[in-house]
């Protein structure tokens, strides 16, 4: 039987859609990229052509007022995600948005909310998790291999450079806040999928802002785990170094795991064994984990296979986040939720 035809339109044409978004969905099977819409009506027209899709729209009503549309692809700033979310799901489309989900937990609850009254997926793209070594990380993790983890380390340190230059994230009311909701919601959330979603139980944090008024350029925090574990965040934009690193460090009773570059070690009678799996590396992982991300959209669309990333899943991350803020303005450890 073939597949029905996912028909799809893509909201917000900056560079996360044109560099990731829409070459990705170009390529995937039994899908079809049919609308564009900006606010940018000109430039939704140029990039339509670009890309071979039908229609290119000023405004979202129209893109929504398209019944043949099933899914709605969001790559807007931070304080359209719930608006948009939220008008999408009501006019019957599923929506993948990207992150973070909101700019805090309670717009995440709400958007939530309405998927559940709309009966339709609201997911969260996060091609983080669809990496071919995150994902071998988790099963490594799943399994035991690594026994009891007591300590987790992630971190995001992002050099200081003039590229992102988009303005929105520099103002606190369009972006919600700074480095901890975008590279700190990636950051958390790939590091307790990969533990298994243990429940976060409080934290204690501490941020840096370059200027009076600014959002955070960088930040700290503490979690403690309902598992017994701490987990350890470490974030900026900031970084005056010849090039950014990123890591997940695992430290269990039984071995320990880095994720940049991937590497497992275990216990093994009495000696200590690298027992990390080969990876397939010609690929650009980026790009393959997006591909993945998006044909996980669609397959769930399908009813295919149990989605992941989905809002009441993102939640917690995002109450997490909520917490690191209020931690970092009362100067003390806060409980989360």
């Amino acid at each position: 039987m073939a597949k029905r035809m996912i028909r799809v339109g893509l909201v917000g044409v900056g560079s996360a859609a044109q560099v990731n978004h829409l070459p990705s969905l170009k390529k995937l099977e039994g899908v079809e990229l049919v609308a564009l819409c900006d606010r940018d009506a000109e430039k939704a027209s140029r990039v339509a052509q670009k890309f071979g899709i039908e229609h290119a729209y000023g405004r979202f009503e129209d893109l929504l007022a398209d019944e043949s549309i099933d899914a709605v692809d969001i790559t807007t700033p931070n304080y359209l995600h719930a608006p948009m979310a939220e008008a999408a799901l009501e006019a019957g489309k599923h929506v993948l948005c990207e992150r973070p989900l909101a700019r805090s937990s309670a717009e995440a609850a709400s958007m939530a909310k309405a998927a559940r009254k709309a009966d339709r997926l609201l997911m969260c793209a996060l091609q983080h998790r669809f990496r071919p070594d995150a994902q071998l990380l988790r099963k490594f993790v799943e399994k035991g291999d690594l026994g009891a983890i007591f300590q987790a380390k992630g971190g995001w340190l992002r050099q200081r450079t003039e590229w992102d230059s988009d303005e929105w994230r520099e103002q606190k009311r369009e972006s919600g806040g700074g480095v901890v909701l975008d590279l700190g919601f990636q950051t958390l959330d790939l590091a307790l999928w990969v533990l298994g979603s243990p429940e976060v139980e409080s934290v204690t944090a501490s941020v840096h802002r370059q200027r009076k008024g600014a959002v955070e350029d960088s930040a700290t925090a503490f979690l403690r785990l309902a598992s017994g574990a701490t987990l350890t965040l470490e974030l900026t934009w900031g970084l005056l170094m010849e090039k950014e690193f990123q890591y997940l460090n695992l430290f269990g009773s039984g071995g320990a795991a880095l994720l940049n570059p991937f590497r497992v070690h275990k216990g093994m009678h009495g000696t200590l064994v690298n027992v990390t799996p080969e990876l397939e590396t010609s690929r650009n992982q980026y790009r393959q984990s997006m591909e993945a991300q998006l044909q996980h959209f669609v397959d769930s669309i399908r009813g295919g296979r149990h989605a992941m990333g989905l809002a009441e899943e993102i939640l917690p991350v995002m109450q997490t986040l909520d917490a690191i803020y209020r931690s970092a303005e009362q100067g003390k450890e806060v409980k989360v939720g």
